[in-house]
């Protein structure tokens, strides 16, 4: 018999609603630990308010494919866990409707939640990745590293230091001191009268124009009288901000790449024997990784499906709670064969092909065993 459209509608909505409130705890805590650690790396470049929401646009893109797969396991772990603790299932079976007709409704969203997750994987994730490194070369070029009335560390070491008394609107930096001492033996201070600043994407370097001022080489020591003064009409000084808007940001990582991307980098591996010369990212596993990984996600929500049902059919008092818990271990689980997967095919025990789907294996002979106890117990 087929599970009635009511009764589906109403599995649906138990499922969408706890999804929902579990899609927005999962989300707040991920997006909250990711914009603290990407805060702390931007606060070199400088970033204003409109500056992290458009981050957050981006971020919420990267942690969409985890998030979703998350908050749908905890929907169908709690949904089903208060329908068999409040006896609805009972009830149901009563009435004629099998495990396998309840399994129906909840396996169609497990296929579209499925669908999303391969897209957000292989177009949405890559494109935030890609557009994220571009906005951090955007903050950096609109000179977002300066703040007027204040020292500016132009490294991640302090050695380079930058004080303006005045940036106008038109990127105009009035009273410019610098001071330089990355190279020990050869310490110095610029006084400018003024100066403009630019950034180059392409290296990822900045550019001071600086114009009316001196500038005064010191001793090495403060012991060392020697002194020197040179005044000047116009002078460029230079220094690379990759350290701060990341190395080798130029060249995208294998996470940022599309699929076709990626399988161009493999053929041109295999046509030529070793990495191809433009590519940041000389290890073929990483590339291996990224591809398998992109085709092994997708399918944890369905497998979330079938793990989920069976095991919230278990009847206990504190459903919600219950849910809760199994539903972090059964994440946890899960992340952490994914991680060893990783590294086992960095380290190349085993293919990326066979590795990146071991979670999948071990989930799919847990569904396996849970939907056979679980049908027998209804028989």
């Amino acid at each position: 018999m087929r599970i009635p459209r009511t009764l589906s509608f109403y599995v649906l909505r138990e499922l969408g609603q706890y999804a929902g409130l579990g899609l927005l705890a999962v989300g707040s805590v991920m997006l909250s630990q990711r914009v603290l650690r990407e805060l702390n790396d931007m606060a070199g470049i400088g970033i204003g308010l409109g500056d992290t929401l458009q981050l957050l646009t981006y971020l919420l893109a990267m942690l969409a494919s985890y998030a979703i797969p998350i908050a749908f396991l905890f929907g169908i772990l709690v949904a089903i866990g208060r329908m068999s603790s409040d006896s609805e299932i009972t009830a149901m079976r009563a009435l004629g409707v099998s495990l396998g007709q309840l399994v129906v409704p909840v396996s169609i969203v497990a296929v579209v939640v499925s669908i999303a997750t391969g897209l957000l994987l292989s177009v949405v994730e890559p494109k935030a990745r890609r557009d994220l490194r571009g906005f951090l070369g955007d903050v950096a070029s609109r000179g977002g590293i300066i703040e007027a009335g204040a020292f500016n560390e132009l490294d991640t070491t302090g050695q380079r230091l930058l004080f303006v008394d005045e940036r106008t609107d038109g990127n105009e930096l009035l009273g410019v001191l610098i001071s330089d001492r990355t190279d020990p033996t050869k310490p110095f201070t610029v006084v400018a009268n003024r100066g403009r600043f630019d950034f180059e994407k392409e290296d990822a370097s900045a550019h001071i124009r600086l114009f009316d001022g001196d500038i005064h080489f010191e001793g090495q020591d403060a012991g060392d009288e020697r002194y020197q003064r040179i005044s000047f009409a116009e002078f460029e000084y230079a220094f690379d901000l990759s350290s701060l808007v990341k190395p080798g940001w130029d060249r995208i990582r294998p996470r940022e790449m599309t699929n076709g991307q990626i399988g161009a980098v493999l053929d041109e591996w295999d046509l030529i024997g070793k990495a191809p010369e433009n590519v940041r990212v000389k290890t073929r596993e990483r590339y291996d990784i990224q591809l398998h990984r992109r085709l092994a996600l997708p399918v944890a929500p369905l497998l979330f499906a079938l793990v989920g049902i069976p095991l919230g059919l278990q009847r206990s008092r504190g459903a919600r709670s219950w849910g809760v818990l199994l539903c972090v271990g059964l994440v946890f689980v899960y992340y952490t064969l994914l991680s060893a997967g990783e590294y086992i095919a960095e380290e190349g025990m085993l293919p990326a092909a066979a590795s990146m789907w071991l979670p999948n294996l071990v989930f799919a002979a847990v569904a396996v065993l849970l939907l056979y106890r679980a049908r027998h117990a209804e028989i």
